[in-house]
Formats: structure tokens, C-alpha cells, sequence
């Protein structure tokens, strides 16, 4: 539409120009583009949050077999101390030999691998130990 330049000089009128038209369309783009850039980071950022969750689903089964197994070490010897009690031993006596079982059970086989490891293997076996541990030396 052909409209008069001093159109513009009006208090309650706003006159654009394709040219002023286009600087919007190209202000939106590289808006819309930036945007996308930020989109992208977010969306990677869950993605490498979604994985790491992921991963650790993976060890559920592991955790879940060392419970099992430490909770039948448990049973065992709880039911060995039980015995131990009903046949007239100190509760003393029968405390003292469940908690050193229990304590040589649950580490023989952390102290057994550690022992057999050599070289590269040993020294990230006993830095895995220290950790899983937390062992403060």
C-alpha cells in the first residue's frame, strides 16, 4: 500500500516498512534459533541425567543378590547363636562369637580378592575397598 512518509509524524500512528517488516521476521528467526540452541542443551542435559539413572537400574540385580546373600549369612548364624543360647551358653559368650562371625563372613571375600589381585588390579581393587568402605586411609 502506498502510504505517505509523513504518515509517520502522527502522535497515534505507527508506520512500518517491509524493510522494518523483515528486521522483525530476522530478529524472530535468530530469536527462534538461539532458543533451539538452549532447547538443545536441556534436552541434552536430561538425556545424560535419564542415562546415568539408567545405568544405575543396571545394578539393581547386584544390589539386590548382595542383600540376599548377606541376609542368609545373617539367618545362618543367627540360628546358630540361637542353638548356642538354648543349650546354655552366655548370651555374652554367644553375642562375642555372631558379631566375629558375621564380621569374618561379610569381609573374607573383599580380603580374599584383594589378597589374590596384583599390579594395576590390586592397587584399583584397594581403592574400590577404601571407597565401598569408607575407609579413611
Amino acid at each position: 500500500r502506498d502510504i505517505e512518509h509523513e504518515v509517520a509524524q502522527l502522535d497515534d500512528v505507527f508506520l512500518y516498512t517491509v524493510d522494518d517488516l523483515a528486521q522483525v521476521v530476522t530478529d524472530g528467526m535468530v530469536n527462534r534459533q538461539e532458543a533451539a540452541i538452549d532447547a538443545e542443551l536441556i534436552v541434552q542435559a536430561r538425556v545424560e541425567t535419564f542415562m546415568s539413572w539408567l545405568k544405575k537400574r543396571d545394578a539393581v540385580p547386584t544390589i539386590k543378590a548382595l542383600r540376599d546373600q548377606a541376609e542368609a549369612t545373617r539367618k545362618l548364624e543367627l540360628d546358630k547363636a540361637i542353638k548356642l543360647i538354648q543349650r546354655g551358653e552366655s548370651a555374652e559368650k554367644v553375642l562375642e562369637a555372631l558379631s566375629n562371625a558375621l564380621t569374618n563372613k561379610f569381609l573374607h571375600a573383599p580380603s580374599h580378592a584383594l589378597n589374590l589381585a596384583q599390579g594395576d588390579e590390586h592397587t584399583r581393587l584397594e581403592h574400590m575397598l577404601k571407597q565401598l568402605y569408607q575407609i579413611k586411609s
